[in-house]
């Protein structure tokens, strides 16, 4: 703290130099004279004449006076200045001066808290925005020392502060992305890790390297493959939560810092929706391109952030080590035994597509009266190296995890048609279709090759599909849903009454069939309530001239009860469980043979079901199954929703 400065001594108390009045010093003298005499006019030229911003404050902290430099840099008039209190300055983000605890020097007398402090300070002008001063004060007293009023200097420092501010930013932000660089992840991850222990959560860790993007530069050239990087970046920014960082390591790698995690299920939510980003191509110099991305991820609270960033490294380079793509890989450390065996699972599943371990297995669908099979549902079997025949139950969570529903959705509907394209041309194949890969562009031209390839005519092939897709279908879904019926292809809405309102799915899509679900024909002969609902879905299905296909039938009761309330078409154990596809050489007049199905060791698996009667009608459908079969337009059901539970 500076001195207080006396402004005036009383002329009387001068010492005077000795001289003839006449002579040099007498002249000083005098002049000194005039001047103190003078004191006011001096003082007030000497202020307003500052090449700083001052003010005279009282020393309650309220402006007397402001000199011209004080009002153009704080955008204010005199006249708005006068008598108003110098916190109108403060800058509002900034915590209250009073709230820092500033004492008076010692003789220095007690001053507004906003006078007492003085070095480098954020104010705001009259147009809001921000500048940057540092402040000082002197107190100014009257001739017998009495504390009487302060001026307040400001000078300016917002040129060199904004200078120092984007150095900082320079060094701690990626110049190409406008992410967080390298330098700044320490600090950051740093702080994550503390605030985790203190709440009892974790810190996860998802880091992501894009696939193949060398091969982008290659092509394009870097300024295209920089154009790309940053609408990556983009994406990551706009996909993450508040509390997350999405940072940019260099060259085609980010990771991106997960506060408060609660568990893995929770890390692999967020790892999901930063790779759904890459769903949509992107566009660069006037071309679309589809990216992917291998992803690694840990999770980790009571550790240093260097383990942190070890771990998520290394479980990137084991989604990457096979030269696989858009593969999810987690730190083994961090997961239970339990966790790791359905991470094989996924890495398994993938190998899948690529080594013809898939399987179709069929299920009949018969004409109620006469057991006439009118067409099979395709079910999805996997048959794994070494653990055997998978029914879907067992490996879709997987395929969900590692983004692959699409595409066995897509092996199915070809190996369905495919093998339509063999049976006679009275049998239709129901194909089991979700939501996500309906709502894909490109499913009606997908729809189409499979329909080509096979020479499958589109009155054969019916695409199955839940209440909650029919009901929450976007645009882009409606309209694949139109070209596909236009072609021919039927709809059918399954689990027909378990949804959230079936009249509104009805109208929704154009339905052709609906099949009631096995829930409710379990208990149709012993539940009178039960009874009732299906007796109406019935009534509902015929009335609005819609097949209806009656699910999970396993008994004779069950058969005769739907059959006799107007059931026409039915599906179960009880006419047949799903098996696969027997060789057309096979078939024998009135029947079918089938090979007994071997594990990987060549010993006999359990038959998993008789094998259908399918190779031609034993009795023509009767006119209520024909027009049935031929009316109205069709459902679709969402993506492996039936797959796993086989009637």
């Amino acid at each position: 703290m500076r001195n207080a400065v006396p402004v005036s001594l009383p002329a009387s108390d001068r010492p005077r130099s000795p001289g003839t009045p006449g002579g040099a010093a007498g002249q000083r003298l005098r002049a000194i004279d005039t001047l103190l005499a003078d004191r006011g006019q001096l003082f007030q030229a000497l202020f307003l004449s500052a090449p700083i911003a001052k003010a005279l404050v009282d020393l309650d902290g309220h402006v007397l006076v402001a000199n011209p430099r004080m009002c153009a840099l704080t955008g204010r008039t005199p006249e708005s200045l006068s008598g108003r209190h110098v916190d109108l300055l403060a800058h509002p983000d900034d915590p209250p001066v009073g709230d820092l605890g500033l004492e008076p020097a010692p003789g220095e007398p007690a001053l507004d808290p906003n006078l007492l402090y003085d070095g480098e300070r954020r104010l705001r002008r009259s147009d809001g925005s921000e500048l940057w001063v540092v402040q000082s004060h002197e107190v100014v007293r009257q001739n017998n020392g009495t504390p009487q009023f302060v001026v307040l200097s400001l000078v300016d420092v917002t040129d060199r502060r904004r200078a120092e501010e984007d150095a900082v930013r320079r060094a701690y932000t990626d110049p190409l992305t406008g992410l967080p660089n390298r330098r700044a992840l320490t600090d950051r991850l740093r702080h994550a890790v503390a605030l985790s222990r203190r709440r009892g959560l974790h810190v996860g860790l998802v880091h992501l390297n894009i696939d193949r993007f060398q091969a982008v530069n290659d092509a394009l050239g870097h300024e295209a493959g920089d154009l790309l990087l940053s609408q990556f970046a983009d994406r990551l920014r706009w996909s993450t939560r508040v509390e997350d960082t999405a940072v940019r390591l260099g060259a085609d790698e980010f990771l991106v810092v997960a506060e408060d995690v609660e568990d893995l299920d929770g890390l692999r939510a967020l790892a999901d929706r930063l790779l759904s980003v890459l769903d949509e191509p992107f566009v660069v110099s006037d071309r679309e391109i589809t990216l992917s991305a291998s992803v690694g991820l840990t999770l980790g609270a009571d550790m240093t952030p260097d383990d942190l960033l070890r771990q998520a490294q290394s479980a990137l380079t084991k989604a990457k080590a096979d030269g696989s793509r858009a593969r999810i890989e987690v730190y083994e450390g961090a997961l239970t035994h339990s966790e790791v065996d359905a991470l094989q699972l996924e890495t398994d599943l993938r190998h899948a597509l690529d080594h013809d371990e898939l399987r179709l297995f069929y299920q009949p669908i018969v004409h109620l009266a006469d057991e006439t099979l009118l067409g099979y549902e395709a079910l999805i079997r996997w048959q794994h190296p070494t653990r055997g025949l998978l029914p879907p139950g067992a490996f879709l969570d997987a395929a969900e995890n590692n983004r692959l529903t699409s595409k066995l959705g897509a092996w199915v509907l070809r190996r369905a048609c495919l093998d339509a394209a063999t049976w006679t041309e009275d049998l239709r194949v129901h194909v089991n279709i979700s939501a996500r890969h309906l709502a894909e562009e490109g499913f009606a031209e997908l729809v189409a090759a499979a329909l080509e390839e096979s020479g499958l005519q589109p009155q054969r092939l019916e695409l199955e599909i839940t209440e909650s897709t029919a009901l929450f279908a976007a645009e882009a879904t409606l309209h694949a849903v139109g070209v596909v019926t236009e072609a021919g292809v039927t709809l059918a809405l399954d689990d027909f009454g378990t949804g959230y309102s079936a009249i509104t799915a009805l109208h929704r899509l154009p339905i052709h069939t609906v099949k009631i679900d096995r829930s409710f024909v379990a208990d149709v002969v012993t539940e009178p309530s039960t009874a009732a609902l299906v007796h109406g879905l019935l009534q509902l299905g015929r009335g609005m001239g819609l097949q209806v296909i009656a699910e999970g039938i396993e008994d004779l009761d069950q058969a005769d009860w739907l059959l006799r309330h107007g059931c026409a078409m039915a599906q179960g154990f009880a006419f047949g469980r799903p098996a696969p596809l027997p060789n057309p050489a096979e078939v024998l007049i009135g029947e079918v043979t089938q090979a007994p199905v071997e594990d990987v060791a060549g010993e006999l698996l359990p038959e998993p079901a008789a094998p259908p009667a399918v190779p031609r009608p034993r009795i023509p459908p009767t006119p209520e199954a024909h027009d049935l079969q031929d009316t109205g337009p069709l459902a679709s059901r969402t993506l492996f929703d039936d797959l796993a539970d086989d009637d």
